[in-house]
């Protein structure tokens, strides 16, 4: 006998096919969304209650849907992976571009880079040996000279220009990382209090998260209610609805609350603290090294020299500037040609001393081949940039092929297929129909019951 209980089945059917299509039309709407992931209508029989009960038994309404909730598509190792890898593009990505504005720095092979300007420089004392008492000769070598010095001031210059800008933009960071960890805070508080909306939030919260990552490293750790913290190198930067600021006054990242410094784990701010306290640094030494043998070195031979004058003891670079920044000609050597030491002191000058021999200035000049001379100093700098240049460039490249690996993966569970949704949307369709014939099918076979019982023999 029909049931008017079949009626609830066959509307629960219709409820349910329902939510399946509103879902399914949600997930086509969202499929070009950056950070969205499909959704999926978790459905159950309507059976016998599991529970023990003194009425439960064959009388219990038996039949029907229910709509348990809508499930997030999410492979949570795989999003993991994820986020730390964006975290090491961050980092591969802001060590390239350091490494690319050092090699600006030092535009080698060039015209205008250094290691010409020492080949001119070294070229213009050889030009004095074969012509020691020639004025203009001097004068031209003077000219290298001061070229080359401002050559090493704007080589300098431009290195504390790199670490200066990464300064800034750790202050910019520390700003951008702030305010992302807000909105995570806030998504975390809206998620606990709105159910219906909570795996859009999520998704939403998820693409803040990684945006944290790709700039601090920071890991999300999921807690209960739906809430997530954020951790960047084991401390909080985001608890439940709590954020802890972080500050980047000084070029430095560090605390807020505390001042201590922020141990961020690949990424862009590991990169931009590794520029400012390592790479920088270093090739600044480096040059600074160049500039030191240039002053002793030269100043060494010149200084046992004679001028045009017969004069010894002169300096031809200030000796207190014995750093790329610092280095200058001597007050002796600036604008007087003449009193440029080419004469050596001793035989095998044909006098001794012989101002007018040229062998000083031979033997100044013979430092640029030298294994342990500034010139061989500077192409072990080139060489070591060329080397790290590259390799950062490769291992950029390398990570951005493990992100797309991370990415795809990430990709094969969460991200939408129109296919799919085009076939679960019309086998919804289709139950959905089935469901209102039934329903339309009994509404008959009780109408028939009603209207015809008890008619015979009236």
């Amino acid at each position: 006998m029909v049931s008017i209980s079949t009626f609830y089945t066959s509307l629960s059917g219709m409820n349910a096919q329902r939510k399946v299509l509103d879902v399914t039309a949600h997930n086509i709407a969202n499929e070009s969304t950056p950070g969205y992931h499909r959704q999926r209508v978790e459905l159950r029989p309507i059976g016998v209650s599991s529970v023990s009960a003194v009425f439960a038994g064959q009388g219990s309404r038996v039949g029907g849907v229910d709509v348990i909730g809508v499930n997030r598509l999410v492979d949570q190792l795989a999003e993991n992976r994820l986020r730390a890898e964006t975290g090491a593009q961050g980092g591969t990505s802001a060590m390239r571009a350091t490494m690319q504005a050092v090699e600006l720095a030092f535009p080698e092979p060039s015209d205008d880079g250094i290691g010409a300007m020492l080949d001119d420089f070294f070229g213009g004392w050889s030009d004095l040996a074969s012509r020691p008492g020639d004025v203009a000769t001097r004068s031209q070598l003077l000219e290298r000279a001061q070229t080359l010095v401002d050559g090493l001031q704007r080589t300098s210059a431009d290195l504390t220009t790199v670490s200066e800008t990464a300064r800034s933009a750790i202050v910019g960071l520390a700003t951008d990382a702030n305010g992302i960890a807000q909105q995570i805070a806030e998504l975390n508080k809206a998620i606990t209090g709105s159910a219906n909306a909570a795996n859009d939030l999520s998704d939403q919260r998820d693409v803040l998260v990684r945006q944290l990552a790709e700039l601090t490293g920071a890991d999300a750790r999921p807690q209960t209610g739906g809430n997530v913290d954020v951790y960047i190198g084991g401390r909080a930067i985001v608890s439940g609805n709590f954020v802890f600021g972080l500050d980047g006054a000084g070029g430095q990242l560090r605390w807020a609350a505390d001042g201590s410094a922020v141990v961020a784990p690949p990424s862009k701010a590991a990169s931009l603290t590794a520029t400012i306290n390592d790479v920088v640094p270093r090739y600044q030494t480096m040059l600074d090294g160049v500039a030191a043998q240039l002053v002793t070195q030269v100043n060494a031979i010149h200084s046992a020299g004679y001028d045009l004058a017969g004069n010894t003891g002169v300096n031809f670079f200030d000796p207190a500037g014995l750093t790329a920044s610092s280095i200058s000609l001597s007050t002796s050597i600036a604008g007087q040609p003449n009193n440029i030491a080419a004469g050596a002191p001793v035989l095998p000058g044909p006098t001794a001393p012989g101002a007018l021999d040229g062998e000083q200035a031979r033997a100044i000049a013979s430092l640029a081949g030298a294994p342990t001379g500034p010139g061989a100093t500077y192409q072990s700098l080139v060489s070591a940039l060329g080397v790290e240049s590259r390799a950062a460039i490769r291992r950029d490249q390398v990570q951005g092929t493990v992100l797309g690996a991370a990415e795809s993966t990430a990709a094969q569970v969460g991200s939408v297929s129109l296919d799919e949704e085009m076939a679960n949307l019309i086998a919804a369709q289709r139950a959905y129909e089935a469901s209102a014939r039934v329903l339309t099918t009994i509404d008959s076979l009780l109408g028939t019951l009603i209207e015809r019982t008890g008619l015979a023999g009236r």
